[in-house]
């Protein structure tokens, strides 16, 4: 019954998406389940999560029992001996050993309970250090997969747009073509007007046959983004992309956002710590350990004709110090001192770097919004020139180039601004991946 509810919430889920397509955020959260990048970094939480219930349980008491049954046999041994007498040699035989099964059985049970073991401390600091990073890794795989999404997501917009404007651009070439040949019939054109028409239609086609190539190659891409087999159909909800920004913060904001949420800054931090950590294990191998160690069992034994049982108890403080090793511990504690410092001068370079990335996708959305306002002119201009340009062509008092041009510069100009959407569309979600969380829309 389960099962069957189950495959049909699947089946209803999948036909809801279906039938309106899928948004983007529907986008994201599908690949957050299917991404083989975000499901290792899962596998790696888990694991971290593993070895610091292991460091937790190095605290506690570790309980034994050994247990043995047997059954033995050995033939009685003989020896025989010549003594010397007076009167002459004599031989005796000396019989060791008994000519019977014996059965023996024992059972120990122990308890070791660490009192003082420097090293666990800082163990168990290092598995925690290990659960937040890879709690971090689990969050740069999201936001990778996120920004990966977002870009073939508006990829696929932008092929599907791309297709459409190249079916116009094909549509108006055939048009003027078609008035080409009225005018031509009707002695008002020349052989070489319709020449240029019959190019510029192929040309078109042309370019309609490589937009349908470059929308399967984004279908693809997107279904890679999302962890689906790349034949699998693509439908995205209708919508165009953004012109605006919700809001875009400050530089300075955007810099102190980073390094507050950035994984990659945090993960730097965290092995700082583990370093640091490290050394401390080394350091706390001048410091002796100590163990409780107790012990209770039985040990029996069975002849034919005798038994014995011996019950056993013992407690002991068990302590160690490790005096000398042959100055490895020195050379532990300078290795790991040195790597402490290696991350120490490494910090600055990191801190550049982001500040260096925030500073150009800050700079980079700024002129993607002046970009998209001045295609979004150019395209206004192109088509009013176009209009134009046509009309004087059918009136007779412009050239047949003049409407070429004007197509070419019409479809270009729509081009351009198509990729100014894009590129805005995808540089916000740039942006969130290096700040680090979701700060524009």
């Amino acid at each position: 019954m389960r099962k069957a509810l189950g495959s049909s919430i699947v089946f209803i889920l999948f036909f809801t998406l279906a039938a309106h397509g899928l948004t983007l955020k529907e986008s994201v959260d599908l690949a957050s389940r299917n991404n083989p990048t975000v499901i290792a970094a899962e596998k790696k939480q888990a694991a971290a999560s593993a070895k610091l219930g292991q460091a937790t349980g190095a605290f506690m008491p570790t309980l034994k029992l050994d247990a043995n049954y047997s059954k033995s046999y050995a033939q009685p041994s003989v020896i025989q001996m010549t003594i010397p007498t007076s009167s002459g040699s004599v031989t005796q035989s000396f019989t060791s050993g008994t000519d019977s099964t014996v059965t023996s059985n024992s059972w120990t049970a122990s308890l070791n309970q660490p009192l003082f073991v420097a090293a666990l401390w800082p163990g168990y600091s290092l598995a925690q250090k290990g659960v937040e990073l890879a709690n971090e890794e689990m969050k740069k795989a999201q936001l990778e997969s996120a920004f990966n999404v977002t870009q073939t997501y508006y990829g696929v917009l932008k092929a599907e747009k791309f297709v459409k404007l190249s079916q116009e651009s094909k549509e108006m070439a055939q048009s003027h073509l078609n008035q080409v040949k009225a005018m031509f019939k009707a002695g008002v054109a020349t052989r070489a007007d319709l020449l240029r028409g019959e190019v510029q239609l192929a040309n078109t086609d042309v370019n309609l046959t490589k937009a349908k190539n470059g929308l399967e190659l984004a279908k693809d891409a997107f279904n890679n983004a999302l962890g689906r087999e790349l034949e699998e159909n693509v439908a995205l909800e209708e919508g165009s992309l953004s012109e605006t920004i919700a809001a875009l913060p400050e530089y300075r904001e955007l810099l102190n956002l980073a390094l507050s949420n950035r994984p990659e800054w945090r993960q730097f931090q965290l092995n700082k710590k583990i370093v640091e950590e490290t050394l401390r294990i080394s350091q706390v191998e001048y410091f002796p350990t100590l163990f409780l160690v107790g012990q209770v069992g039985n040990r029996g034994t069975e002849y034919p004709g005798y038994n014995s049982s011996v019950n056993s108890w013992s407690v002991a403080g068990v302590g160690s110090w490790n005096i000398f090793d042959g100055f490895g511990r020195e050379n532990r504690i300078k290795e790991n001192s040195a790597n402490l410092e290696a991350q120490i001068a490494n910090e600055n370079q990191l801190k550049s770097g982001i500040a260096l990335e925030v500073r150009d996708i800050y700079l980079t959305l700024k002129s993607a919004l002046e970009t998209i306002d001045s295609a979004k002119k150019a395209v206004a201009s192109a088509e009013e020139s176009y209009k134009v340009s046509a009309s004087r062509y059918n009136s007779g008092v412009g050239t047949n180039l003049e409407v070429l041009d004007a197509q070419v510069a019409l479809t270009q100009t729509k081009i351009n601004y198509l990729q100014s959407l894009f590129d805005l569309g995808t540089a916000k979600a740039r942006l969130n991946k290096i700040v680090g969380k979701e700060v524009v829309l």
